[in-house]
């Protein structure tokens, strides 16, 4: 139990940086989750957001591969999450 409720508190704190666009804190905390929890339930979303937040740092490369990384990881994922992944990539020019 305690490791869930790290996990989603690193969760809710990258979410907040994110929100104030202060990206880079914002890719650390998603990190965190993806790497520390990678099997907790909001490991796949924190995936997603860690590549959010390293394309709008203009890490496009790194965005990118992190997206392809959600489907590798995760291939269990929800669909909606996918659909966010695929649009993600587009904007990003993957």
């Amino acid at each position: 139990p305690g490791d869930r409720l790290t996990a989603d508190a690193t969760y809710m704190l990258g979410e907040s940086f994110y929100q104030r666009q202060t990206y880079k804190d914002a890719a650390e905390q998603f990190l965190q989750v993806s790497t520390k929890f990678p099997n907790s339930t909001r490991a796949p979303e924190a995936l997603l957001r860690l590549g959010q937040s390293l394309a709008a740092l203009n890490e496009r490369e790194a965005a990118c591969a992190t997206f392809a990384e959600v489907d590798r990881k995760f291939p269990r994922a929800t669909s909606s999450l996918r659909q966010s992944v695929e649009r993600e990539q587009k904007r990003a020019g993957c």
